[in-house]
């Protein structure tokens, strides 16, 4: 009796032992799981940043398609355009 239960001690102490050395440096350790978690977290981030800036876009495309007051100042102001006939003055400081 003593003798099989010294074999299954030593066998489940060898599987325990398996079992953490997997754990601390197998391919799914807890290491390479927490680099995938801040990698996660990073691409993330710059998911929310894109989104961001591909909403900012679509507004500005649809003031582009919709909004002709808008259109005319940025006409104006970006790329110094004016109507047909009007006058402009520059003023230099």
């Amino acid at each position: 009796m003593n003798k099989r239960l010294l074999i299954f001690l030593v066998i489940l102490t060898i599987a325990i032992g398996a079992v953490v050395s997997q754990l601390m440096f197998g391919k799914n350790s807890l290491k390479q799981q927490r680099i995938v978690a801040q990698n996660i977290e990073r691409f993330q981030v710059q998911i929310d940043s894109l989104q961001r800036a591909i909403d900012s876009c679509n507004i500005e495309i649809e003031r582009l398609k919709n909004d002709s007051l808008y259109k005319e100042n940025l006409l104006r102001t970006r790329y110094g355009m004016s109507r047909k006939g009007e006058r402009v003055f520059q003023l230099v400081e």
